[in-house]
């Protein structure tokens, strides 16, 4: 089986996480691509591979050296289905628009980041769904690189520690992650885009779920005294900072967005998730949502305002700066394989965040996939298969 070819395997393998189960892994589907990864590992000479109760891989080969960490994560994002992924591979990317199924089209006018890989080859969906290269190139690429070792035994490597998380998706991957399992001195989260950034910095991220408890009796008598739920949740939306949502912002700005919206006029649910690089700034917002809500509870008095805000992760940055060993271990290995690093920040989330915090510093690199969590997500083969190389010289 090629280095392609054990993606494939994986994005086939159905492993979307629901936020609304309450459940560790959410999904009991993300198991079954737990199952394959154990024997896989097993096959690998991983010999302590196995998976937990909370349906998290652990593995480590034994080698010379400092323990070094690598993490991925096995589920697939909300928005689109992860169900009957058909990949294709367009070989050679000329330019241009790529048509895919359902009369969807991708075009570098709409996506421009596509001008950057022309002339590669590019892993696409057919439009019915997610691709799942976030995160199942990640797994891919480290799997890869575990069987290069595997199959030339004379090359030596550091020590390796192994863990396939669930439900990084729903911001829950470090939920059930155990330290004294991973037992590394740093690691790295092999999940983003560009191959040549360093990702040490990320959102502060919280969620909020908002219940709006309307005033429900006929209409024709409900003068003063009806109360529709879903108006209450669009009064919310509407007081609101304007302007401030992933559609207008870019770099380093923060934003609110609206996730999902369902009800009828009695019973409305709203959740959203609230994101800032800065702490100030993600307090500002995280009071701007709590002011929303008073505002549409003191304007209705009759009806009823619940809201629950959960913190998710935080900003990494000022953990891994504590070492700095670990950058520069990424950096060489970068330009150990031809590759200009520089360093970028996530506009999203990773495992690596909690896992930073909590001690063992865990920056992120990229796996060469793109638009991650729709339909038009889409892996550069190239990319992919030249951060195999990355991570093989990372744990030389």
């Amino acid at each position: 089986m090629d280095r392609l070819e054990i993606f494939i395997r994986y994005v086939k393998i159905d492993t979307q996480s629901d936020d609304t189960t309450g459940k560790t892994p959410s999904t009991e589907k993300q198991k079954n691509l737990g199952v394959l990864l154990v024997h896989e590992l097993l096959e690998l000479g991983l010999t302590d591979a196995h998976m937990d109760e909370w349906g998290n891989v652990y593995g480590h080969l034994p080698g010379k050296g400092s323990r070094i960490g690598l993490n991925a994560h096995m589920d697939t994002a909300l928005e689109v289905t992860g169900a009957n992924v058909k990949p294709h591979l367009i070989k050679k990317y000329l330019g241009g628009t790529i048509k895919l199924a359902n009369g969807l089209e991708m075009s570098p006018e709409e996506f421009p980041i596509l001008n950057n890989h022309i002339g590669h080859d590019l892993v696409v969906t057919d439009g019915n769904t997610l691709l799942g290269a976030d995160d199942k190139a990640g797994i891919a690429i480290i799997m890869n690189a575990l069987r290069y070792y595997h199959d030339n035994p004379d090359l030596k490597h550091s020590n390796i520690s192994v863990c396939f998380t669930v439900d990084e998706e729903i911001g829950e991957g470090p939920l059930h992650f155990d330290y004294r399992k991973m037992k590394a001195k740093y690691a790295y989260t092999i999940d983003g885009s560009d191959i040549d950034k360093i990702e040490c910095e990320n959102f502060n991220a919280y969620g909020a779920s908002i219940t709006f408890k309307g005033v429900s009796i006929h209409p024709g008598e409900g003068k003063n005294k009806l109360v529709n739920a879903i108006n209450l949740a669009n009064e919310f939306i509407n007081n609101l900072p304007q302007n401030e949502t992933p559609f207008e912002s870019e770099g380093k700005q923060g934003f609110f967005h609206i996730t999902s919206l369902e009800g009828n006029s009695e019973l409305a649910t709203l959740t959203m998730i609230i994101r800032d690089f800065k702490d100030k700034g993600i307090e500002k917002r995280v009071d701007a949502v709590k002011n929303a809500v008073k505002k549409v509870q003191q304007a209705h008095p009759t009806a009823l305002v619940e809201i629950n805000i959960k913190k998710q992760y935080v900003n990494m940055r000022k953990y891994v700066d504590r070492k700095p060993m670990a950058i520069k271990r990424a950096k060489n290995a970068l330009k150990a394989n031809g590759i200009n690093p520089s360093l970028g920040s996530i506009r999203g989330g990773t495992d690596g965040a909690t896992f930073s915090k909590n001690g063992l510093i865990t920056p992120n690199l990229g796996t060469g996939s793109y638009n991650h969590h729709g339909r038009f997500e889409f892996l550069d083969v190239q990319e992919y298969e030249k951060m195999i190389d990355v991570v093989i010289e990372l744990v030389k």
